[in-house]
């Protein structure tokens, strides 16, 4: 058997890369592979395409790229839904999802290119993750990747390739008990998928490389494309920075600032799967995607979530041709994660197709009916060969065939007058469906409000259970609540254009109580010493308190914090603090 070709390009947000691949009887060998840094505001979303293309230009010129090509989407390009149906057959499964993605998608599904995925199976409800993008986006990509000498045969979402590695990669790690996170940090977002016997779970944060490098940007006054380049220079350690630079103190606290952002939306994503997992937890974490590169990263995950942790490495199912350096090969397990998942799911046969057997393509259909012409054109071809090769005499026994065909005309126009009458009739049916889809729209929005307020009880249920359970963090003892109320706080702005009033808000948690500072020992201190030691003491419960009101996960954001040592708390006579929170919550 011949070896199979595959060309995978990864068009990422800040960086492309092309990659081919080659099968034979099941092995994968990367015989090429080339990266392409982006190079523009990131702010501006409508110079991707633009940048993408110029990139994937050198990248063809390089590897000598023509023909059938697999592109991959980052998340950010596209719209993402997940949802929960029963299980059913596939005709009946496609149109319940058709119908549960109506409700949800921003807009109506006849104005997207979508397709889903079956991400989790318990054997009664299917978990379904859905993804959805602009046809203009997708046919202008198309029609621009042509001109380059490529044909788009597969346009596909980058969050679930992952799953598609890691099934080949480690698969001794996958078995009825295992769960694990895989972490995958890029430009824009980071992508969290948990995996777990019955499936996957997929999380997408909006925090990436890209928020550090405008961190250090704002804090350097430089451009971003400068912050860039010293990031990469910094921590890839190319450039070796002064200890008395002034620059290394600022680059450092914005390292540990974005550390801290990440650990704190993965706890949030890891208490989220929990709840939803009913309390299973990721055994181990991998990281990959270049983001993970950045030193201090696996050391501050692992002591904030106390979980195992190592790099995800893919290149453990593929072999290498002669023509990829040592030097690429280093860096490739941080870059090339999700095309070895869409290679792999693309050979007919391989272990490593996705949990349904499904390949999710956002391609156009126009473009997809030109790719069902295109295999059939060598056969078209050979057809008209040999009819030209037929000697003519034969042509003239052919006149019987003419008038079997026009009989069959005859009977055609028959069978077309009876599917007009089907075609009027299904027209008839489709007006009643309409109105039942008007009406049942209105019944839901009339009943909106009270699910919605079902839905807030329920988030009030878990903030005042997670508001009890701090008590019982180190560090949080001896204290109580006093008082605790949750108002709706409105917010009213004018309309530009018209003189209405438009009034939205959020729910806001007034929150008071009282602490008892404890010594650690009793001793015969002069006055002044004690109040240090008690003012010390004080000091570290305040951290504490609010440390752990701030990590609950329906707290978005604390807006005023007050403590009263004296007056409302007592601290040096009775040994007592006041303290008041207000916060906004996050539901």
């Amino acid at each position: 058997m011949g070896k199979c070709k595959e060309i995978v390009i990864n068009c990422g947000n800040s960086h492309i890369s092309g990659s081919l691949y080659t099968s034979n009887q099941g092995a994968l060998t990367l015989e090429g592979v080339e990266m392409q840094a982006l190079s523009y505001d990131f702010s501006k979303e409508d110079l991707w395409l633009d940048q993408v293309l110029a990139g994937i230009e050198l990248i063809c010129g390089k590897l000598k790229f023509k023909g059938d090509a697999r592109f991959i989407f980052p998340g950010s390009l596209l719209l993402t839904k997940t949802i929960r149906v029963p299980k059913v057959e596939k005709e009946k499964q496609d149109k319940i999802v058709a119908f549960e993605l109506s409700q949800k998608m921003p807009f109506p599904l006849a104005e997207l290119i979508w397709d889903y995925q079956i991400i989790d199976d318990d054997g009664v409800e299917q978990e379904i993750l859905s993804f959805a993008v602009k046809p203009e986006v997708a046919e202008s990509f198309c029609e621009k990747v042509v001109k380059l000498g490529l044909n788009p045969i597969q346009i596909t979402p980058a969050p679930v390739l992952d799953f598609n590695a890691i099934k080949v990669s480690v698969p001794e790690e996958l078995d009825e008990t295992t769960e694990r996170l895989v972490i995958n940090l890029g430009a824009k977002s980071t992508n969290l998928l948990f995996v777990n016997p019955t499936g996957f779970l997929i999380r997408n944060i909006s925090i990436g490389g890209n928020a550090l490098t405008q961190n250090i940007a704002d804090n350097l006054g430089v451009t971003f494309e400068k912050a860039e380049e010293i990031k990469k220079s910094y921590f890839s350690g190319e450039v070796t920075f002064s200890q008395d630079d002034p620059s290394v103190q600022v680059i450092e606290n914005c390292a540990k600032q974005f550390l801290g952002r990440v650990s704190q939306e993965i706890t949030r994503s890891i208490v989220t799967y929990k709840r939803v997992k009913k309390g299973r937890a990721p055994q181990k974490i991998y990281l990959t995607g270049r983001g993970s590169l950045l030193s201090n990263l696996p050391e501050n995950i692992r002591q904030t979530q106390q979980i195992d942790i190592d790099y995800f490495d893919p290149m453990r199912a593929l072999h290498f041709s002669e023509s990829v350096s040592g030097e690429m090969q280093n860096l490739l397990p941080f870059m090339l994660s999700e095309p070895i998942g869409l290679a792999f799911s693309s050979y007919e046969g391989s272990h490593s197709q996705s949990l349904s057997g499904q390949t999710i393509n956002l391609l156009p259909s126009s473009k997809i009916s030109q790719l069902g012409i295109k295999k059939k054109l060598p056969l078209v071809y050979a057809s008209l060969a040999l009819l030209s090769l037929t000697p003519l005499p034969f042509y003239l026994q052919k006149l019987s065939l003419l008038e079997n065909l026009e009989s069959s005309k005859r009977g055609l126009i028959d069978e077309l007058d009876g599917v007009e009458a089907s075609i009027e009739e299904k027209q008839s049916k489709l007006t009643q469906y309409e109105f039942v889809k008007w009406l049942n729209n209105q019944v839901f929005s009339k009943n909106e409000a009270f699910l919605n307020n079902t839905t807030n009880c329920w988030h009030l249920y878990h903030l005042l259970n997670e508001l009890q359970s701090i008590f019982s963090e180190q560090g949080v003892e001896d204290s109580w609540y006093d008082d605790l109320k949750i108002s709706w706080v409105e917010e009213t702005k004018s309309s530009a254009r018209t003189n209405d009033l438009s009034s939205r808000g959020s729910y806001a948690l007034n929150l008071s109580g009282r602490y008892l500072v404890r010594l650690d020992a009793e001793t015969p201190d002069e006055p002044a010493d004690k109040r240090e030691r008690l003012i010390d003491a004080n000091t570290r419960k305040q951290a504490a308190l609010t440390k752990n009101i701030e990590q609950i996960p329906y707290i978005g954001k604390v807006t005023k914090k007050i403590f009263s040592i004296e007056g409302k708390g007592d601290l040096f006579n009775r040994h007592f603090t006041h303290f008041e929170y207000e916060a906004l919550l996050d539901f």
